[in-house]
């Protein structure tokens, strides 16, 4: 893993002199595109360039205690995962990240080595994904705590045409789909609170602190006919809620298709499935698509999909999901999704 050759570790003494060494961190990476950025870090605003006249926007905060824990001090995972976190809205859109801001929360006496490290892994993150650093802010704080907000374009349609996704478009008999095993984010996290080290445990680990954004995937399913999407990022029961409410619409789910990790079943056996439906932090798309339109999709998507229940109901007011089990019988989840709130 690419870390900071820096051996001198000096303390953070002014705000201007933190944004210096960060733009130094940030130009010294492989930067794509950057002939979109005007007016990049340094003056009070970024000017950008995109490809189309629709702009994606979303941010994201993580704060110490609350969503990393800064005594584990594996700051390059923590700033590759803040960056995903918003890599995944625009996957959810089927967009193309362009830029990104990043406000720092600096406590006292904090280290330089620290942001640069954040920084480090958060650019590696862009590099691999798409989009870029061109500006942000320092503030000083009690607590550290990082937002990014990042942009991005829409993906073009068969037609040629900008279009992207939407919690709004699941119809009546739609079908319900997740791009990949669910549960292994919570499941690295139950290995690490566990003490426990093998293999198995150690691919779950690396799920948690450096998971994958689905943002080739996202465009290639608004190519493929896709209207209706989202990320799952609080948990798949408790965001197909949000969107089955956003839809106006009833969803059932079926336990036995949602696909898991055989790590994961090997390290937490038959908790592996409460993971799945409440863990979060996957960053996997959840969709809805008609048969029609599932049955054309190319032979390379259609493999990444799997199909795990359907769109039972329309005109429903508030939405509701309900999963059932291998006997057809209602079941219900121990925890339905990640609230931020009141941190469960």
């Amino acid at each position: 893993m690419p870390q900071n050759s820096d051996n001198i570790d000096s303390a953070i003494t002014d705000e201007f002199g933190l944004i210096s060494r960060l733009s130094d961190v940030g130009d010294s990476a492989s930067v794509m595109n950057a002939e979109s950025v005007l007016t990049g870090i340094g003056d009070d605003a970024a000017v950008v360039a995109t490809p189309s006249g629709q702009m994606l926007m979303t941010t994201d905060a993580i704060v110490d205690g609350v969503h990393f824990r800064s005594a584990d001090e594996r700051w390059y995972e923590i700033g590759w995962k803040c960056a995903v976190s918003n890599l995944s809205d625009i996957a959810a859109m089927g967009g193309v990240p362009d830029h990104a801001l990043v406000t720092l929360g600096v406590p006292s006496g904090a280290s330089e080595r620290t942001y640069t490290e954040f920084y480090s892994g958060m650019n590696e993150a862009f590099e691999k994904f798409g989009g870029q650093v061109v500006g942000g802010d320092v503030v000083s704080s009690p607590t550290m705590f990082v937002n990014l907000a990042l942009t991005g374009h829409p993906s073009l349609d068969s037609d040629g045409n900008p279009a992207w996704l939407q919690r709004s478009e699941a119809k009546l008999g739609d079908l319900i789909c997740v791009t990949g095993p669910l549960g292994s984010s919570a499941g690295g996290l139950e290995v690490l609170l566990s003490g426990e080290t093998n293999p198995s445990g150690q691919i779950l680990v690396d799920r948690h602190f450096r998971p994958t954004p689905r943002v080739e995937l996202g465009g290639e399913l608004v190519a493929a006919g896709v209207k209706c999407a989202m990320d799952i990022s609080d948990g798949l029961v408790g965001d197909l809620e949000k969107l089955a409410k956003k839809s106006e619409v009833g969803i059932t789910i079926e336990m036995a298709k949602i696909p898991l990790a055989g790590e994961l079943i090997f390290m937490v056996g038959t908790s592996a499935i409460e993971l799945a439906m409440s863990g979060g932090e996957d960053y996997e798309l959840a969709f809805t698509v008609s048969p029609d339109v599932l049955d054309n999709f190319p032979g390379h998507v259609r493999e990444k999909v799997s199909v795990i229940g359907s769109v039972t109901n329309d005109n429903m007011a508030g939405g509701k999901v309900v999963v059932i089990d291998e006997h057809g019988q209602k079941y219900e989840p121990l925890r339905r999704s990640w609230d931020h709130l009141n941190g469960g």
